[in-house]
């Protein structure tokens, strides 16, 4: 069943934003309610789930090491994800930086083993700026919504980053065409879609269709798991308590209106997750690193 995912994900990703890429030169366009719904229900169905395999990423990983429970390990990851959220709240400039770095960075983990290092920032630099340059009003209006008091200058500076970041990844596809074909199509789908999309609906497309399943099924398999029903139902409580988190952080947001609300929870809560997402992808990673450079004992 993995594999059969693993062959499909991409062609959906490049279908579906083919799709929306003729519905919008047809005039065919969402409603803002729209939008963010769908939004919200591709980031909790689709989204979520792959990040909800850490605690058995930490259990394989840690399991056996000193100081290692689940309950250490439940702490050590909200402590991040809870300081994030009270940075973000007080300094919310700092905290979109803070996130747009980051989705750049972890965007960029996508193509992994593809390029080196100054290529993977570039195709994540220009997932996260090319939209400013074709939606700059509905950019500083996300920006602004998420909190930030400076959105306006935010936007000039991505406006300036996307062209240089572009033409770093596509150079870096190109050269990279005869081993990794589909990586082109997928670089080309993605800029396209970025550039033309409205930046909500792109954002949707990719991180529920492509960046999401990609991790999502890769750990499954670094896991042993082989069943997508198997994968859910190992997801379903973390997802739970996190879908409850959200519900009681909402509540306790300030009342800005009802978008700006939700889509200070999307980003603001993605973030934030982000963090010891990327902080265990590290530390697990470098443990099979030193397992593999020991060897087996003789």
């Amino acid at each position: 069943m993995i594999a059969v995912a693993e062959r499909w994900y991409g062609r959906i990703f490049i279908a579906t934003t083919v799709l929306l890429l003729c519905a919008a030169l047809l005039g065919y366009q969402l409603s803002p309610n729209a939008t963010l719904a769908v939004l919200v229900a591709g980031v909790i169905l689709l989204g979520l789930p792959h990040g909800a395999l850490d605690p058995m990423v930490a259990r394989e990983a840690f399991a056996g090491q000193r100081g290692y429970t689940t309950a250490v390990f439940y702490v050590a990851y909200l402590v991040p994800v809870f300081g994030y959220w009270i940075l973000w709240n007080r300094f919310p400039t700092l905290g979109l930086v803070s996130f747009l770095l980051i989705a750049a960075f972890h965007f960029g983990s996508d193509w992994e083993g593809r390029g080196n290092y100054w290529t993977r920032c570039a195709y994540g630099c220009a997932i996260v700026t090319l939209p400013s340059l074709r939606y700059h009003p509905e950019v500083v209006s996300i920006y602004g919504m998420l909190g930030s008091e400076h959105a306006s200058g935010l936007v000039a500076l991505s406006k300036v980053i996307a062209p240089v970041a572009v033409g770093i990844a596509l150079i870096g596809a190109v050269l990279q065409f005869q081993r990794h074909k589909r990586d082109f199509f997928e670089l080309l789908t993605i800029m396209t879609g970025a550039l033309l999309l409205h930046p909500l609906v792109f954002f949707t497309c990719y991180f529920t269709l492509l960046h999401s399943p990609r991790h999502l099924l890769e750990t499954a398999e670094g896991l042993g798991m082989t069943r997508l029903q198997n994968i859910y139902l190992a997801t379903f409580p973390v997802l739970l308590a996190t879908l409850l988190l959200g519900a009681v952080a909402y509540s306790l947001l300030p009342h800005v209106g009802t978008n700006a609300r939700l889509l200070r929870i999307v980003f603001i809560g993605l973030a934030a997750l982000t963090v010891p997402h990327m902080i265990l992808d590290t530390f697990a990673q470098t443990g099979k690193d030193r397992l593999t450079e020991g060897g087996s004992p003789s």
